[in-house]
């Protein structure tokens, strides 16, 4: 094989490598959206039922090994304990304008008018929830 031949091989190689790893980039960037997607639907449902605006975020960088549906699956439980302490005239969750979802085990925290849901597996994210919004600040 000639140096040019091998040279060829080589860029061919690389061209096929960045290419496979653009598709899988794309389909990531796909994935992201649905599951952004996915999550902003449930918090829609939230905002009617709180009465204010609330802007759902995902936190990927926390997100780790989680399967994307599964960890919106846990943030909704989140939501639905936000919406029953809504319901149940809770000022502070009334007053919850930010939900971000994250994957790092950490469990709810409210902060101002910010609520993050940090799952875990097993967790009982409804009860967690419930109990950050009584914590007093």
């Amino acid at each position: 094989m000639t140096l040019r031949a091998g040279f060829g091989s080589l860029l061919v190689a690389a061209i096929a490598l960045a290419g496979a790893a653009e598709a899988q980039s794309l389909r990531d960037e796909r994935a992201r959206e649905d599951n952004a997607a996915a999550l902003a639907d449930e918090a829609y449902y939230t905002r009617k039922v709180c009465g204010n605006e609330i802007r759902a975020e995902i936190d990927w960088a926390s997100a780790g090994d989680w399967q994307a549906g599964l960890l919106i699956a846990e943030c909704d439980r989140a939501l639905g304990a936000l919406e029953a302490a809504c319901r149940a005239g809770d000022k502070r969750a009334q007053r919850v304008n930010r939900f971000v979802c994250a994957g790092d085990g950490a469990g709810a925290r409210l902060s101002g008018q910010s609520l993050r849901y940090g799952a875990e597996r097993g967790a009982n994210a409804f009860a967690e929830t419930r109990e950050a919004l009584n914590r007093k600040q």
